[in-house]
């Protein structure tokens, strides 16, 4: 069990939630009438843009709307509130029994999901612009997007607090006329967001120590996440832990099984892979994005690693999700 002062902290941020809503509430029912046909002229067009940096999802959503292998292109955050979830992001397995939590960051790859047949989830997709628009403290904005780590066991004290919040803002999204929609959905997410802060502070707190290897190993795929757009030559991920090319692929080939050039050929090749499965971006796009000279090159490269072209790929998604219907 979690102290007493965790406890607390859920009880303050479902609080938080509930005042926030319940005045919302009574601005709908007794907002001023002086202003309010002004007001909803001008909202509504604020509302129409706020709106679109905010979607939620539902279980089925979670389950049926994202196209595998799905590239990140927003904040998400997906709570498993019954059974559990088995995923692959980044090369990487995961497996989630409720009540537990998962952030998605955006240029993240999710290769597939799959739940149990009793699963429920609910989540929060949010685009940067909106979140950047809640003035959180620096500090607190590092520690969401800090990425070696996103996924979170809850308490049931933690699932009830994400779980109020979520039905409050479900419940505001939903009210067309509400002339204070955008403020209180903005107070409801930034108490969210500090809850959700609070977790991943915790989690940090209780973090594994690491051998010296493993945190050269965690070090390069980090480098190697932020900049494999631009390099796929190993010899600037060599220069940057000051080590020889040879030594860093031995030791991550030591530690994890995949060479330093494996390890980039599988960033860049998931990467369009995402593209290709859930945009409409065309392969020349995804060459330009990915820095390569030329189509043709970019598609040698996806070929001689993935054993077909982009185009094949892409004709191959499309025939599963025809067959699957």
């Amino acid at each position: 069990m979690w102290p007493a002062s965790k406890g607390t902290i859920c009880f303050k941020i479902g609080m938080i939630c509930r005042i926030v809503f319940f005045i919302g509430q009574f601005c709908l029912r007794f907002g001023l009438i002086c202003s309010k046909i002004k007001q909803v002229i001008v909202r509504n067009c604020r509302i129409c843009n706020f709106v679109i940096m905010i979607e939620l999802l539902d279980t089925n959503t979670i389950l049926t709307g994202l196209r595998f292998p799905y590239k990140v292109s927003k904040v998400t955050q997906v709570v498993i509130a019954k059974g559990e979830i088995s995923c692959i992001v980044d090369f990487f397995s995961y497996a989630l029994k409720a009540p537990s939590m998962a952030i998605f960051f955006p240029g993240q790859v999710i290769e597939s999901l799959e739940a149990s047949d009793d699963f429920e989830g609910f989540g929060m997709v949010t685009a940067e612009e909106f979140t950047d628009s809640l003035n959180l403290p620096v500090s607190f904005q590092e520690r969401l997007s800090y990425k070696s780590n996103h996924f979170y066991a809850l308490n049931q004290e933690g699932l009830n607090a994400f779980a109020n919040c979520y039905g409050m803002v479900k419940s505001i999204m939903s009210q067309e006329d509400h002339p204070y929609k955008e403020e209180i959905i903005r107070h409801l997410f930034s108490a969210y967001y500090y809850g959700l802060g609070y977790y991943v502070h915790d989690a940090q707190q209780q973090k594994s120590v690491m051998t010296g290897q493993q945190e050269v190993c965690e070090k390069f795929i980090s480098l190697a996440a932020e900049h494999f757009k631009e390099h796929r030559d190993i010899g600037f991920y060599a220069d940057r832990l000051c080590m020889t090319n040879k030594y860093l692929s031995a030791l991550l080939k030591q530690e994890t099984g995949m060479t330093a050039l494996e390890w980039i050929e599988r960033f860049v090749v998931l990467y369009a892979k995402g593209c290709l499965s859930s945009t409409t971006m065309t392969v020349q796009e995804i060459s330009d994005e990915l820095d390569f000279p030329s189509q043709s090159v970019f598609g040698k490269y996806f070929k001689r690693v993935e054993r077909m072209s982009p185009k094949a790929y892409r004709q191959s998604l499309e025939a599963q999700r025809k067959s699957q219907q």
